[in-house]
């Protein structure tokens, strides 16, 4: 994409209605950090004002914000040790007889009702999920779909399958965070290549 669709695109993504407040936080948060450095302005100015009439006072609110800033970095730098060396919590085993949703079966649903891009992204889901399950890519919490695909195009999967899915990621991406087109055609495309791999699997 050129620099001018990617500034349009991100046009029509801020204006959708659930970005409407950001400007709003912006300036609130521009607001109050103008208001918090004008008092700091006049207290350092009161306080220099301070020094010259009261020396002694001065002092005492001086060695008494130096006596806070040394509390204050002892509880953060006890706090970050005590985070840093407590063990590790057990994660709890998963309860017996619990199994992960069938995103196949809730995307075959949504297609059903007309949510074919919602539909596409369970199948997605549900691909990357195969994938894991054959050591063909190894999914984590920080794995980009830009990595996903390009271990797509390394893997050992059929050619033809890897570049299939590969266009999918990227389509279905593109959609999801663009113009969000309900194509039934995404879907139609995301089922084949679903029990393709599927297939391959068993």
């Amino acid at each position: 994409m050129s620099d001018e669709q990617v500034r349009d695109l991100a046009g029509k993504i801020l204006a959708r209605p659930e970005y409407a407040g950001a400007n709003g936080v912006h300036s609130k948060v521009e607001s109050w950090l103008s208001r918090f450095f004008e008092w700091l302005l006049r207290g350092l100015s009161s306080i220099e004002v301070l020094r010259n009439d009261s020396p002694l006072l001065y002092w005492m609110v001086v060695l008494a914000l130096a006596g806070v800033s040394v509390a204050l970095i002892a509880h953060v730098t006890w706090t970050i040790w005590i985070a840093m060396t407590a063990p590790r919590p057990i994660s709890p085993a998963p309860a017996s007889g619990t199994n992960p949703p069938d995103l196949a079966r809730e995307a075959e649903a949504l297609a059903a009702s007309g949510r074919y891009l919602d539909a596409a992204h369970r199948l997605m889901l549900a691909s990357f999920r195969t994938l894991a399950e054959r050591s063909v890519i190894e999914l984590r919490p920080d794995r980009s779909n830009r990595w996903i695909r390009a271990a797509l195009r390394g893997s050992t999967l059929a050619e033809n399958l890897a570049t299939e899915l590969d266009a999918l990621v990227e389509r279905t991406e593109r959609r999801w965070f663009g113009d969000r087109t309900n194509d039934p055609e995404i879907y139609a495309r995301w089922r084949a290549a679903y029990e393709q791999l599927s297939a391959q699997a068993r």
